[in-house]
């Protein structure tokens, strides 16, 4: 292995010279070796990635790190493979089998308020210049680093910009912009830059030139002073982030900031979603209701530290293969494999409850396969078995969905164990879905969430730390529409304001991670949502624990959730749950003349057919829109028409909710 890995070394330097790609790789591929039991190359199998992603997943490391470090064994063995050519060698890393799934994750922007609060505590000249650089232009900690006195261009006619040449990822060659107030940091520096001969321009205390390490450091230590959890990369994405609200077009934003791809200017930017903020703000400006009845309480900071790296614990994995273990040993331990692969993919938060469901599955069908079919191993179990199951299920009235989801997990089982190498028939995934009637979305009437939420205010409206708790969580799941598991996971760095309430109340926003399907995205907050948060955290206690709600000595839990939805629906005379509550919010936007695509985009949906099984349109909206076509397609002015535009449901019941509570 040793000697194959300096072929490996002397590959990568020719291909990429003096790039850093070879020094990544090579640590990359000695992390695994140092995994491994002094075996050759060609040694190496399926099993050994298994056991290595295992590994790296125990120790919490992110989805991306492990996908990055299986790119390069897969570069590795596909090198040694190209050695001989003629050796019947597969490659070792199948990424069907070995990937993780990452899911979409947002840009790791910094809020304005935290920037701002960072700039605060930092008076050296230099460190000013630097990390103004890294948020004023957009250039990355290496291009900082690499920076050289000439690399200033100052034009002689003082109403142009300064230019600076950059020398950036790929050794690509770009030309940025210095605005006046952000060239006179850099001279600030320049003026007590020490007279030294060496021509970098930020040096260390020595006079000797700054590293990316030395860069980093320093803004760590700042970030301590200043109480907020910045880094170098999340300073440029905030450059990024503010050209794009400042409806700078995205191609030159890539050029800016050296991007060949537009791809990936779009990824910085992602966090911005102009057009959903502002079609959000429009829809839900015509149905908010200012908190008239709850003082605000005094702005403070709202900037949090980011949420902690969550661990695994492999006795949850160890709990959740227990459940199989009265399953006979030819599937047993098959299954347990197949926990253990999905648990990679899980976040740490909700991997027990996900394989405590996923292992009561695969239990109930399996158990019910040995002793209802016979089945005694896996050349014996047929297509007819399987299909013998599920119309067991049906003839006992289990909803639809419910089918549905047992045979996708027992389809999945099913592909592990045949890429494990078991006699699995192909006729086995030949099983059809059953077919599922076209689901009604279960919004609540316009009236109905009227009802509701004016109770809810009123029952909330008291000054206790549990009241305010209870009002910012219902409105962030009304509306903001994230579900109750994302709900729950909020942490406090997801939080996103400003120090001033003003600014709280249109540029507020929550960043929701690990979203369904793995996915994270930026949900917006209304003038009354932002006001409920602020008088929550006002109340919040000071505890170590970073989860966003905190009540009675330990994070909100579902339990309180749902009982209290209950107790409100019934006062309000509704039946509620929190989904219902996604699925209304999702009605009054597209009521309101939110896009659906936009709505799509809010609520973390990969496909436009899922939002508008949620988004009910209204027949009084309908009604509007034919009327308005019409009258355009006719000539006719609406005042003739026989019936006057619908307006927005209003109820009598609004005014005599006083009487439920």
């Amino acid at each position: 292995m040793i000697e194959a890995t300096k072929r490996f070394e002397c590959y990568l330097k020719r291909r990429y010279g003096d790039r850093s790609t070879p020094k990544h790789y090579l640590s990359d591929l000695r992390i695994f070796i140092q995994h491994l039991d002094d075996k050759s190359p060609q040694q190496v199998t399926v099993q050994d990635i298994d056991d290595f992603i295992d590994q790296q997943v125990s120790q919490g490391l992110s989805p991306a790190t492990i996908n990055r470090r299986l790119a390069t064994l897969h570069t590795f063995f596909e090198f040694l493979a190209a050695e001989e050519p003629d050796q019947e060698w597969p490659n070792p890393v199948v990424w069907r089998r070995h990937r993780v799934k990452q899911g979409t994750h947002m840009p790791q922007d910094a809020s304005d308020a935290a920037v701002e609060r960072l700039f605060s505590v930092i008076d050296h000249p230099r460190d000013r210049a630097m990390f103004g650089l890294m948020v004023g232009a957009g250039l990355r900690v290496g291009e900082v680093a690499a920076l050289r006195v000439n690399d200033l261009r100052i034009s002689s006619d003082p109403g142009e910009m300064t230019r600076l040449r950059i020398l950036g990822k790929g050794r690509k060659e770009r030309i940025v912009w210095l605005t006046p107030a952000l060239y006179a940091t850099v001279q600030d520096w320049l003026d007590e830059r020490p007279l030294v001969e060496s021509d970098w321009l930020f040096l260390n205390q020595h006079g000797r030139p700054l590293t990316v390490a030395g860069i980093q450091y320093r803004l760590q230590k700042h970030c301590a002073e200043a109480g907020v959890s910045l880094t170098c990369h999340q300073l440029r994405h905030t450059f990024a982030r503010r050209l794009a609200e400042g409806d700078m077009p995205v191609h030159s934003l890539a050029k800016l900031l050296g991007h060949a791809q537009v791809e990936t200017t779009q990824v910085y930017i992602a966090a911005a979603n102009l057009d959903v903020r502002a079609a959000f703000t429009e829809a839900t400006a015509r149905w908010q209701e200012t908190l008239a009845d709850q003082p605000s309480p005094a702005p403070h900071w709202l900037v949090w530290p980011p949420s902690k790296p969550e661990r695994v614990d492999p006795a949850d994995l160890a709990r959740c293969e227990a459940m199989v273990d009265d399953l006979p040993g030819w599937v047993r331990d098959p299954l347990q494999q197949y926990l253990a692969h999905r648990w990679r993919d899980w976040r740490p938060h909700t991997a027990f409850s996900l394989g405590q469901n996923l292992a009561q599955r695969l239990r109930r069908i399996w158990m019910w396969l040995v002793q209802e079919q016979g089945v005694s191993n896996w050349a014996s179990l047929k297509r007819s078995d399987l299909e013998a199951w599920f119309n067991s299920r049906q003839q006992a009235g289990i909803a639809t969905s419910t089918q549905t989801t047992e045979l996708a997990e027992m389809r999945g089982f099913l592909r592990f164990a045949l890429d494990e190498g078991l006699p699995v028939s192909a006729n086995l995934f030949r099983v059809a879905y059953p077919r599922r009637p076209d689901p009604l979305p279960r919004a609540l009437s316009e009236e109905e969430y009227r009802r509701l939420e004016h109770l809810v205010l009123s029952k909330t409206s008291g000054k206790s730390s549990e009241e305010a708790l209870d009002r910012a969580w219902f409105l962030t799941l009304a509306h903001t529409g994230v579900r109750i598991g994302e709900l729950l996971n909020l942490r406090l760095g997801d939080v996103d304001g400003s120090t001033e309430l003003a600014e709280v109340l249109t540029g507020g926003r929550l960043q929701v991670r690990g979203g369904k399907n793995a996915c994270d995205r930026i949900v917006y907050l209304t003038p009354a949502l932002c006001q409920a948060l602020e008088r929550y955290l006002s109340h919040r206690p000071t505890v170590e624990d970073d989860h966003l709600w905190w009540v009675k000595g330990r994070p909100l839990g579902l339990h309180r959730v749902r009982r209290l939805l209950r107790t409100w629906g019934k006062l309000a005379g509704v039946s509620v749950t929190p989904h219902q509550l996604r699925h209304t919010l999702a009605s009054r936007l597209v009521n309101r003349g939110m896009r659906i695509e936009l709505i799509r985009r809010l609520l973390g949906h990969r496909y436009l057919n899922s939002t508008q099984i949620y988004a009910r349109v209204y027949d009084n909206t309908v009604q509007d829109h034919f009327h308005s076509a019409m009258a355009r397609i006719e000539g006719i002015p609406l005042s003739n028409w026989p019936h006057p535009l619908a307006l927005p449901v209003e109820s009598p019941e609004f005014e005599q909710v006083a009487d439920l509570v």
